[in-house]
């Protein structure tokens, strides 16, 4: 497993980024939104945790979880695959 500051270093430099890049649509493209709104939300708490191995996800399987969140107020994690 990954310690903390290194899935903080995989989320800020390459995670993250591209989390927003995809939700920005959502926001009119207003990137400066779309990174608030992010780290407001409860995927982002979910994502800082490396025990909950959501930093495994792709960038657009995590925006789709975060929308989600948006519309329907909760968040839905992909089952694992074996």
């Amino acid at each position: 497993m990954k310690d903390k500051n290194q899935i903080s270093a995989l989320l800020g430099v390459c995670i993250i980024p591209q989390i927003i890049d995809e939700i920005k649509g959502f926001y009119n493209n207003q990137e400066e939104i779309a990174i608030k709104e992010f780290y407001k939300s409860n995927l982002f708490d979910k994502l800082q945790n490396p025990l909950t191995g959501l930093w495994h996800l792709s960038p657009k399987t995590l925006s789709q979880i975060f929308l989600a969140e948006v519309n329907e107020q909760e968040i839905e994690y992909p089952e694992e695959q074996s």
